[in-house]
C-alpha cells in the first residue's frame, strides 16, 4: 500500500492549504481497540493480517517497512514499497512518509513529499481512526493523486475494518469442516476470506452425490455496528439476520429462513470445541426437524 489506511466510513474532500497543497482527510470507526490497531499498522506481522502478504522491517532499521502484495516478494525487490515512521505517538498517532513506490509508479516523486498523518482515538467499542495526508501538490498531477488515493485509501482501510470487524470468524476462515445432519446426510461447510467479506459455501452430501447447497456472506455494517449475513440459494436469498460473539462462540439470534409461505424460523448458536471443531445448536420451536445439534469438524 502506498498511502496509509485508507478510511472506509467518511472522507472528505480534499482541503485546499494556503500554499496551494491540498490534504486528504478520511475517517473510519474500528471494533477495536488502540493497542490492537497499533500493532496493526506498525508491525510487519501486523501489516500482514490484513493489509500485504509479505512485510519486513529490518532490526537494523526499525522505522523503515518494506512491504509487497506478491507473497513470493523478497526485501530489496523493484516491485516493492517502502514506508518510513517520522514520528510516533503510541496508541495515539503514527506519522510517515512512503520513502519508495514501485517502479514505474506514477508521479512518484511528489507522493514520496506527502505526509501521513494517523491518528487512534479511542471511543466505546473500538477506535475512530482519522488520516490526514498533506502536502499533495496543486495541479495537475497532484489531481491525478488525489484521485487515485482517493478510492484506493478507502478500499485499503476497509481491509483494516473487515480484519477486526470479522475477527469472531477468523477461526473458521480457509477452512473447510463437516457435520452430520439427523437425516444420515453429510453437511460440509466452506470459508473463504474476500475483499467484502467471508464467504460460506455449504452442501448437502447423499450418497456421494451433492443433492443441496448454498451461500452465506458475513460482512461488516458500519451502519448497524455488527456483522450481518445473508444466505441464498439456487439464486434466491432465503434468510439474513446478524451475529455476535459471545464467551463459547458465535449467536445468530432468531432468524426466519426460507421464501413465500415456506418459512421457518430458528435460533442459531455456535459453539467451539476446542480448536477443530464446533457444535451447530439449532432450535426451532414451531419445526421440531429443525431441532437439533450438529458437530462439525475441520476436515483440511
Amino acid at each position: 500500500m502506498l498511502s496509509a489506511l485508507s478510511l472506509a466510513l467518511a472522507a472528505q474532500d480534499p482541503v485546499t492549504e494556503p500554499d496551494g497543497s491540498r490534504t486528504l482527510i478520511a475517517e473510519a470507526f474500528v471494533p477495536a481497540p488502540p493497542e490492537r490497531l497499533w500493532d496493526a499498522v506498525t508491525t510487519a506481522e501486523g501489516w500482514k493480517t490484513w493489509a500485504v502478504p509479505a512485510a519486513w522491517i529490518a532490526p537494523s532499521d526499525p522505522d523503515l517497512m518494506e512491504t509487497a502484495y506478491d507473497p513470493a516478494a523478497r526485501p530489496g525487490a523493484a516491485t516493492n514499497i517502502q514506508q518510513r515512521f517520522v514520528a510516533r505517538l503510541p496508541r495515539r498517532m503514527l506519522v510517515f512518509r512512503t520513502v519508495k513506490t514501485p517502479a514505474g509508479f506514477p508521479h512518484a516523486e511528489a507522493f514520496m513529499r506527502v505526509t501521513h498523518f494517523l491518528e487512534l482515538e479511542a471511543q466505546p467499542g473500538g477506535t475512530r481512526v482519522r488520516l490526514s495526508s498533506t502536502g499533495y501538490p496543486a495541479g495537475a498531477e497532484g489531481d491525478a493523486l488525489l484521485g487515485f488515493f482517493g478510492k484506493g485509501n478507502r478500499a485499503t482501510l476497509d481491509k483494516l475494518v473487515i480484519r477486526f470487524a470479522l475477527e469472531p470468524l477468523a477461526f473458521l476462515a480457509g477452512h473447510c469442516w463437516q457435520g452430520t445432519l439427523p437425516t444420515g446426510e453429510a453437511n460440509k461447510h466452506c470459508f473463504t476470506k474476500g475483499p467484502d467479506g467471508i464467504t460460506d459455501r455449504h452442501e448437502v452430501i447423499r450418497a456421494g452425490k451433492g443433492v443441496y447447497g448454498g451461500e452465506t456472506l458475513y460482512a461488516w455494517d458500519a451502519a448497524t455496528a455488527s456483522i450481518r449475513f445473508t444466505y441464498s440459494s439456487g439464486g434466491k436469498k432465503i434468510g439474513e439476520g446478524s451475529v455476535r460473539p459471545i464467551d463459547a462462540g458465535l449467536d445468530f439470534g432468531s432468524t426466519e429462513y426460507g421464501t413465500g409461505d415456506k418459512k421457518v424460523r430458528v435460533a442459531t448458536r455456535w459453539l467451539r470445541i476446542g480448536g477443530n471443531a464446533y457444535d451447530a445448536v439449532d432450535s426451532a420451536p414451531a419445526a421440531p426437524r429443525f431441532d437439533h445439534t450438529v458437530r462439525y469438524t475441520r476436515i483440511d
